[in-house]
């Protein structure tokens, strides 16, 4: 269980690790794989989070996943990646928590993957919490953790 004093550091300057769905890129399942392709390269992220028409998370997509799943298939054959939809490749695999999670459900799944997916409880689509910004925090207490706190070793040091 994580203490009250490292969670109290975590959350500060704010609560909100989440970047909100409006700053997220992400395709539709119905969406050609080029469409993926584009969003892909022009969005600088390796996988992005895949939605249906009712913004519920459906899976990931990533330039990998479309590369290897047909043994012809370039990412260069734009006349083939027209004809087949997101939802034809996409990982169903997804790393996603309710908006009402807690801090280590958040770090379990960020140990595998570069994001989680947080939705309402309904499958709505609020936003991704990613790996880089819970590492930003810990580095954070890493470094200030004595400044605040009067830390004792409860274990001998056999050293």
């Amino acid at each position: 269980m994580i203490s009250e004093e490292i969670k109290d550091m975590f959350y500060r300057p704010t609560e909100n690790l989440m970047i909100p769905a409006s700053e997220v890129a992400v395709c539709n399942e119905d969406d050609s794989l080029l469409h993926a392709v584009l969003v892909l390269s022009n969005s600088g992220y390796q996988t992005i989070p895949v939605l249906d028409n009712n913004k519920h998370v459906r899976g990931l997509i990533s330039i990998a996943n479309i590369v290897t799943s047909f043994d012809d298939l370039s990412i260069f054959d734009e006349d083939k990646l027209l004809k087949i939809k997101v939802k034809e490749v996409m990982n169903q695999v997804v790393p996603i928590l309710f908006d009402n999670h807690n801090l280590e459900d958040v770090l379990r799944l960020l140990i595998n993957n570069n994001f989680v997916c947080i939705t309402h409880t309904n499958g709505y689509f609020l936003g991704i919490i990613p790996r880089k910004i819970a590492l930003e925090r810990f580095t954070h207490i890493a470094h200030n953790i004595d400044n605040e706190y009067e830390l004792k070793s409860k274990v001998k040091n056999y050293y």
